[in-house]
């Protein structure tokens, strides 16, 4: 029998479609730079969700934005990661003159 599939696999239609219009778009922009943005953005939402229930007093909904947001902040961690192993590997490209 298969593994089931697991939140981390998972893949967001809406998610998709952004990044396939932004290639549409001919964004110059490295994949990685914009899903780090992408992810960055959802930390701060999650930030401020955290806070409107924590004065809600809501903590069962604290608690589960918190974890959400931990696992935003494992993947900003291994984009910076993935980013800084990519830009050491790839020598900058000088102007053409």
């Amino acid at each position: 029998m298969g593994r089931p599939m697991t939140r981390d696999h998972a893949t967001s239609p809406g998610l998709d479609f952004f990044w396939e219009q932004a290639d549409i778009d001919a964004s110059d922009e490295h994949p990685l730079e914009r899903e780090l943005a992408h992810r960055l953005d959802a930390c701060s939402r999650y930030r401020a969700l955290i806070a409107e229930a924590q004065a809600g007093g809501h903590e069962s909904r604290v608690e589960a934005l918190i974890a959400q947001h931990e696992r935003e902040e494992l993947l900003v961690r291994r984009l910076r990661e993935a980013l800084l192993r990519m830009r050491r590997a790839k020598p900058p490209q000088r102007p053409r003159t």
